[in-house]
């Protein structure tokens, strides 16, 4: 269009020229026809000089136009433009991208593209140009870019090869800044994992609740048959012993009652552990060192268990002070070291490891079932066997076990997962197979420290001086036991079947400790106890039972217990008990022994 408007003044101009060479060098030669008729042809040419001033006036401003739309829809557009050489040089850009990358556009041109490109991901670059060069079927690129204060964002690139009127090919690329989606997407994912965590912590906690309700119901099963087979084993207990005091015993008999005594230890021992299962043993809890205790127990391990297990106790030198029952704690490590060594047959590591742990109520770290209080964490971890997932899930089930026939009950860790519980601690397991598992225990610290005791031996089998004592208990055999045992010891039993009947004895007669079962038909201990001190009887209390609840206990507590004792005892614990129990009287008010 240009040119041919160049072309059309050039015509005006020489038909002009041609006028003014054909006009007479006079003018009063012309005549006024001939002025009129070329001061209209003037006129004429003149009018057509002008619409085409106004024509070219037209074009340069839709040129201006053009223009600005092209700084419109190029210089200010979203996207970064950049068109790059064969050789990687910067031939032109728009100010977006010179926006985005903190420089001038001036700056950019004739400079290597890969200069603004972060150096790690240069070779995403390249790679990408050259598939495009190939003509391989390639998407968008995402790799980072410089800023000029030296940070970087993440740019998508897309690019396509471009020939020039030279022959030459370009790089095209359209730059997009994806800082905010990776930034978006990271924080989905993100979102995504914690989500995932948090739906598993609560699946495990399910699982984990719905294992202790399902052991606490079978712990509470167990718990009642072996307070019945406990008062059966005690009465075979207390006479076997007696029987063993007997003078002039045939060597013979002697030695099958040993055997009856040893085997009837060996099953309480077994009841022993379904109650401390079902969290239902009494302890004998005391404040104890528990860095100590382990240290026992490690050097116990040392001597017995196999050179190929090697061991490793970590304790820092701390002191953590727990409240617990000694030998319920060291049979319930035990248990555990020697699972630990049944995992290793071939030898391994046990490593056990001792600390102090402060829980406060904003700690997101912690278990659950872990309340904010200073807490002992031991961990037993062993590179053992491992257990399989099918397992895992039954480990403190009573009487549950992987191992061989006659190779194990299937009570150790039901016993150990008992006994931390009834030291309102927790137990938890964590195992793959092949690479070994770990036990971590939780128990609560005192928060005072202990003080330092001596080693007392213990006292010889004490014996009473002729004191009334009433037996209560439902069970016939062993209240005759018990009563026997106690005349064995010099002192004078009275026998009661329930409390009812211990109440008719007490009003008739002054005895001097009361030896009382706890569960009961018709009246039971804690009923008997509270009816006692209500009517001002003050008689001491040893409490003799198989299996006590908590509330029980707390119940029975406040009505002033002097001691308990699980059913069966030993003739020792026995005596002391009831020894302690009663008041010391002056040497004129003793009661005369039995026979006098």
């Amino acid at each position: 269009m240009h040119q041919s408007k160049q072309d059309s003044e050039r015509t005006i101009r020489q038909r002009a020229e041609e006028i003014a060479a054909n006009l007479p060098q006079q003018a009063d030669d012309l005549s006024s026809e001939s002025m009129h008729a070329l001061l209209h042809e003037l006129q004429v040419h003149q009018l057509e000089l002008e619409m085409q001033n106004e024509e070219l006036r037209r074009t340069q401003i839709e040129l201006e136009i053009s223009r600005a739309r092209y700084f419109d829809l190029y210089d200010l557009a979203p996207l970064g433009y950049v068109t790059v050489s064969e050789s990687g040089l910067i031939l032109e850009a728009n100010l977006t991208l010179a926006n985005l990358l903190g420089v001038t556009r001036s700056g950019m041109v004739k400079r290597p593209f890969s200069h603004f490109i972060f150096p790690t991901d240069q070779d995403i670059y390249y790679f990408y140009r050259q598939k495009v060069s190939d003509d391989r079927p390639t998407q968008a690129c995402e790799l980072r870019l410089k800023h000029a204060d030296d940070t970087t964002f993440w740019a998508e690139l897309t690019g396509v090869i471009a020939p020039t009127e030279s022959g030459e090919s370009v790089f095209r690329i359209t730059i997009s800044n994806i800082t905010q989606r990776k930034q978006a997407a990271k924080a989905l994912r993100e979102s995504y994992e914690h989500l995932e965590a948090t739906l598993a912590e609560l699946h495990m906690a399910q699982a984990q609740l719905v294992q202790q309700e399902r052991l606490a119901a079978v712990g509470q099963l167990a718990a009642g048959i072996a307070h019945d087979f406990n008062n059966i084993l005690a009465v075979i207990s207390i006479y076997t012993e007696m029987s063993l005091t007997m003078p002039d015993l045939p060597p013979k008999l002697q030695e099958r009652l040993a055997i009856i005594n040893s085997q009837t230890g060996l099953a309480a021992h077994l009841v022993q552990q379904i109650l401390d299962f079902g969290r239902r043993a009494v302890l004998h809890t005391r404040p104890l060192d528990l860095a100590r205790l382990l240290q026992e127990l490690v050097n116990l391990w040392q001597r017995t268990l196999p050179e190929s297990i090697t061991i490793h106790y970590n304790h820092q030198n701390l002191e953590c002070a727990i409240t617990g029952d000694a030998a319920r704690l060291q049979q319930m490590f035990t248990n555990l070291a020697l699972n630990a060594r049944d995992a290793m047959p071939d030898g391994g590591e046990l490593r056990i490891h001792l600390e102090r742990l402060l829980v406060n109520p904003f700690d997101t770290t912690a278990l659950p079932s872990i309340i904010d209080s200073n807490w002992a964490l031991i961990t037993i971890d062993d590179t053992g066997t491992g257990i399989a997932d099918e397992a895992l899930a039954h480990i403190f089930e009573p009487f549950f076990t992987t191992k061989e026939p006659g190779k194990g009950s299937g009570l150790g860790l039901a016993q150990a997962y008992g006994v931390v519980k009834q030291h309102q601690g927790h137990m938890y397991v964590q195992t793959e197979v092949g690479q070994g598992t770990t036990f971590t225990i939780y128990l609560p610290l005192l928060s005072t420290p202990l003080l330092q005791t001596t080693a007392v031996s213990p006292p010889a089998i004490p014996k009473g001086h002729g004191e009334l004592i009433l037996v209560v208990e439902d069970n016939d055999s062993l209240r005759e036991g018990l009563a026997a045992t106690l005349a064995m010891l010099n002192y004078q039993p009275l026998t009661a079947a329930n409390g009812r009947e211990a109440l008719a004895i007490l009003e008739q007669s002054a005895a001097a400790l009361l030896l009382c079962d706890l569960i009961m038909p018709e009246m039971g201990g804690q009923e008997l106890l509270q009816t006692m001190r209500q009517r001002g009887l003050t008689t001491p209390v040893v409490i003799l039972s198989g299996h006590l609840l908590d509330t029980e206990q707390l119940a029975v507590k406040n009505f002033g217990v002097a001691a308990w004792l699980a059913k069966p005892p030993g003739i020792q614990e026995l005596a002391t008990a009831v020894a302690q129990a009663i008041p010391v009287q002056p040497a004129d008010e003793q009661p005369s022994p039995p026979g006098d």
